[in-house]
């Protein structure tokens, strides 16, 4: 009996050891079991936070109309167009929409929850086989089902939007082909516009440059009619002064003649008047300047200063002229006889003024008599 009962207490303590070495490997796999779970768990609930929960709300395509008229050099108020965007589904282009959430604690209790529990937290029995059922409302299942069929209505979203962004790329490409071939004529036009904007640039300084020579030239001819009308003017008081002096070169030719045989000239810087009046010899110095003279009619006419008038004539002016020989000179001429121009002699006096008509001495004469000429003694 000892002895059984010793057999019996080694199988038990056998035993014993076997089952707590089978526990402490079930507490091991239990470990890894929730380990397992509850990294399942969070990772579920990330990934439930990618996916959305529910497709976005119709939106309308944006109305944007392509001219497709032809191009022509004609304007055209309402070109004929056509939509762009007639079949695209706006509203893919929705943002931060709403996504599944499953970090709140019911959710998380229920993705604990591998059998369908009730209110009281039994166990729901299937009616088909009376086992605990694992699917349905309130399962983990269900909310993994759930994931599942945004996951795949997601993925139908992208594919979608795949194809309008083939859609769209294919556009894009049909419109810079365009753009390219539009580009093209486009830089063969405004290189034309430049030129013609640079000819009319140019045309218009050239037409600037016109109006100025033309206004230039207005000014110049009403200058120049101007003149000219003073020049017929100051020719037409010349001819008259001319036909004056002519006729006092025929009286004093006349006089010259008749003073010829009468005058005796005395010695230098005395002389007689037409009278026999006498006048001394006159102080030396410059008596007068010439303000007109004629070569060809070989006479001046002297502007006496009122001194030398007095000297001749007396201080009333009552003598008569005499008839003296004077010298002309030129201030700054150059030559053999230095500033000496020629001799005249005094002829006739301008009544009331000290102007004298003199005639040249051909024999004395240099060069011709010129306005300015200083008359000297």
């Amino acid at each position: 009996m000892d002895k059984a009962l010793r057999v019996l207490a080694i199988i038990i303590l056998i035993l014993a050891i076997v089952a707590m070495v089978f526990a402490q490997l079930s507490f091991m796999k239990r470990q890894v079991l929730l380990g397992r779970n509850s990294m399942f768990e969070a990772q579920v609930i990330k990934v439930a936070k990618t996916i959305e929960a529910a497709d976005a709300p119709d939106v309308p395509a944006p109305d944007v109309q392509k001219d497709v008229a032809e191009v022509s050099d004609r304007e055209m108020a309402n070109p004929e167009r056509s939509p762009v965007f007639e079949s695209y589904p706006a509203k893919l282009e929705t943002q931060n929409l709403a996504t599944l959430d499953y970090s709140g604690i019911d959710k998380r209790r229920q993705l604990r929850s591998f059998y369908v529990l009730d209110a009281e937290g039994k166990y729901v029995m299937s009616e088909l086989d009376g086992k605990p059922k694992k699917d349905g409302p309130g399962s983990m299942a269900a909310l993994l089902e759930e994931m599942l069929t945004r996951a795949m209505a997601q993925k139908a979203v992208l594919e979608k939007t795949r194809g309008e962004l083939t859609k769209t790329r294919e556009l894009a490409t049909t419109l810079v082909t365009e753009q390219n071939k539009m580009k093209v004529e486009w830089r063969v036009t405004k290189k034309e516009l430049k030129d013609s904007r640079d000819e009319c640039a140019k045309l218009k300084e050239e037409k600037a440059a016109l109006e100025a020579q033309v206004a230039k030239l207005t000014a110049e001819k009403k200058e120049l009619t101007a003149e000219l009308a003073d020049a017929k003017a100051e020719n037409e008081k010349k001819d008259t002064e001319i036909a004056g002096l002519k006729d006092t070169i025929v009286q004093l030719e006349k006089i010259n003649k008749e003073l010829q045989a009468r005058l005796r000239p005395g010695p230098t810087g005395t002389g007689q008047g037409p009278e026999g009046s006498t006048v001394s010899q006159l102080t030396a110095g410059i008596k007068g300047k010439v303000i007109d003279a004629n070569d060809e009619y070989k006479f001046v006419i002297i502007e006496f200063t009122d001194e030398a008038m007095v000297e001749m004539t007396g201080p009333e002016r009552q003598n008569p002229l005499p008839q003296l020989e004077l010298n002309i000179r030129r201030a700054g001429r150059q030559s053999a006889s230095g500033e000496f121009v020629t001799r005249v002699k005094l002829s006739k006096a301008v009544k009331g003024k000290n102007l004298v008509v003199a005639e040249i001495l051909t024999d004395w004469q240099q060069v011709p008599v010129e306005k300015a000429d200083v008359v000297f003694f």
